[in-house]
């Protein structure tokens, strides 16, 4: 294992799902997590119920979101430490 993703719950009425991610550490900077990400936002797309997936990251883990940039998500907004991230995908 290399880490773990996740969508966290189902979709929201608005038919928004957040996921979640983590890489271990000796797995980290080789593009793993970018590229599962990037397969599980196609999977997303596949979904009739979907249409935006969000992310938060605290404002120093550059290398989280940094995942999410190269993913296409926008920026849309903070809170405290924490950032978020949305992509719509329909």
């Amino acid at each position: 294992m290399v880490g773990d993703i996740c969508f966290v719950g189902e979709p929201d009425p608005n038919g928004e799902i957040e996921i979640g991610y983590g890489t271990y550490e000796e797995f980290r900077g080789k593009g793993f997590m970018t590229e599962a990400v990037g397969r599980l936002i196609e999977w997303a797309k596949a979904q009739a119920k979907v249409k935006s997936v969000f992310a938060a990251t605290t404002k120093d883990n550059v290398a989280s979101y940094s995942i999410l940039e190269k993913n296409n998500f926008i920026h849309i907004g903070e809170v405290d430490d924490m950032l978020s991230w949305k992509i719509e995908l329909k």
